[in-house]
């Protein structure tokens, strides 16, 4: 299909295509189900900072510009509703499940994160540090030399399972990988393209069983909950939450519970980085090199600690430029309320908003050469909050994100202290959103001995190879 002209912009107009009949905006809502992150990509170098469906009277606003972000993120004049574009039913298991922080607004957003805050403060996650080493030790305890690994799904399984010990303070394997099984494949269904558009739960669609898995995770969920009120308050984040007094100063309900439960429990975000970050590690051999020294020489082989960390200067820059080019929530959305506008320029209410700090941390104007992984630009680079955020902006930001970057550092490390790993020939990787961005099909790594000399660095092939720029 032909390029179409831009409506230029003008006073009360944003730039866009044309779209008439509304065509164009339902192939950018068939693009952000199939191939979200080059669609997105392409609009922001055809269009500009900022772009809408139609241009005169926007439904759909695609704000790229690290200023149109801050206004859409940060602006009274949108609001949050995750799975909107979804027609859940009042009081069904996807609606409870998701019903926590990211749908909320307002007073009670504000009473719920009042609520959970306190236990995700840098001082209360620093306590889980031990139990992500055990838990990160067991993982490794079975990998081998020489021996190759499916990469997401061990990292995936891992995280899940220091989820439930500090979140819900449960440590049974069985319990953790029956749990991580279907939160992997209730994402699959709900981000499946046919979810969104057949939504009734007629046998063998998608739609169908996302409902099925939402149900059996709320009645997983459930039994916790009732577990944490009846067994007294407790040091993880259910224990706290579900106590008799409330004791982060708020007493949610059980299914308000739910709702921040598996909110709290969805581990993609962190599974996805760690990969990526091996991943980019692994096609940056300089970097691989120079970040198992630094493990070597600041940590030895003890059990890393958050004392441990803040001496690793290149561990943080390794992961804040792996999250820059890779943020594990490559896109999210906002609605507009009264009062809307961007730029100036009025938005009408309900009109969809996306922000996408993947295509935001790629503006050459903040971060040159974009779409290369270069660690040692974070030597010197204070990028505004609206310039670089991961784990969000303004009051829906990540409030895990403590928890998330000591989880990724020290399972990192303990990775290069006892089984780095390499990816092998032929290894192809197709980013796909499911809520996090993760690879569309299997992803092995090869595992080296500790102190060994790395195998050459083998091309990788696939669509991430568009979206990042990897040295030949």
């Amino acid at each position: 299909m032909p390029r179409p002209s831009p409506a230029p912009a003008g006073a009360g107009r944003l730039a866009g295509p044309a779209d008439v009949l509304g065509l164009r905006r339902m192939a950018a809502g068939l693009n952000l189900l199939r191939r979200p992150l080059p669609f997105l990509c392409r609009l922001r170098r055809e269009y500009g900072a900022v772009c809408a469906l139609p241009a005169s009277r926007p439904r759909t606003l695609f704000a790229f510009g690290p200023e149109q972000a801050r206004q859409v993120l940060t602006g009274a004049g949108f609001v949050s509703d995750s799975f909107r574009h979804l027609r859940l039913p009042a009081g069904s298991p996807m609606m409870l499940l998701t019903s926590g922080l990211l749908r909320l607004n307002g007073t009670v957003h504000r009473r719920h994160r009042q609520a959970m805050q306190r236990a995700f403060s840098p001082r209360y996650v620093n306590a889980y540090s031990d139990a992500i080493v055990r838990f990160t030790d067991e993982m490794l305890d079975r990998w081998r030399p020489g021996a190759q690994v499916v990469l997401h799904e061990e990292l995936a399984r891992l995280v899940t399972r220091i989820s439930l010990a500090t979140m819900a303070g449960l440590e049974d394997p069985v319990a953790a990988e029956r749990l991580n099984d279907k939160m992997v494949r209730l994402a699959a269904a709900a981000g499946h393209p046919l979810t969104a558009l057949v939504q009734v739960p007629l046998p063998g669609t998608p739609y169908a069983r996302m409902t099925r898995l939402a149900a059996e995770i709320e009645e997983i969920l459930r039994a916790l909950v009732a577990d944490r009120r009846a067994g007294g308050a407790g040091g993880d984040l259910l224990g706290r939450l579900a106590g008799p007094e409330g004791q982060e100063g708020e007493r949610l309900t059980d299914d308000e519970l739910l709702g921040e439960a598996y909110t709290a429990l969805c581990h993609d975000s962190v599974a996805s980085s760690l990969l990526w970050t091996l991943v980019l590690l692994d096609q940056h051999r300089p970097w691989w090199r120079r970040l198992r020294e630094e493990v070597v020489q600041v940590a030895g082989q003890a059990p890393p600690t958050p004392a441990t960390l803040a001496r690793m200067p290149v561990l943080g820059r390794v992961v804040k430029e792996s999250l820059r080019l890779m943020p594990p929530a490559s896109f999210g959305v906002r609605y507009a309320d009264e009062g809307a506008e961007v730029d100036g320029c009025p938005v009408p209410r309900g009109a969809m908003a996306v922000v996408s700090s993947f295509v935001t941390h790629r503006d050459p104007a903040t971060f040159p050469q974009p779409l290369r992984f270069r660690p040692e630009r974070w030597e010197d680079a204070r990028p505004a909050q609206h310039e670089y955020f991961p784990f969000g902006l303004g009051q829906h930001n990540c409030i895990g994100r403590n928890l998330a970057l000591l989880e990724m550092q020290l399972v990192l490390t303990r990775i290069m202290q006892r089984a780095p790993v390499v990816l092998p020939a032929g290894t192809v990787i197709d980013p796909v959103v499911r809520i996090s961005t993760v690879p569309g099909g299997t992803v092995r790594a090869l595992v080296t001995a500790p102190g060994a000399e790395a195998p050459a660095c083998v091309p990788i092939s696939g669509s991430l190879t568009e979206l990042v720029a990897l040295p030949r």
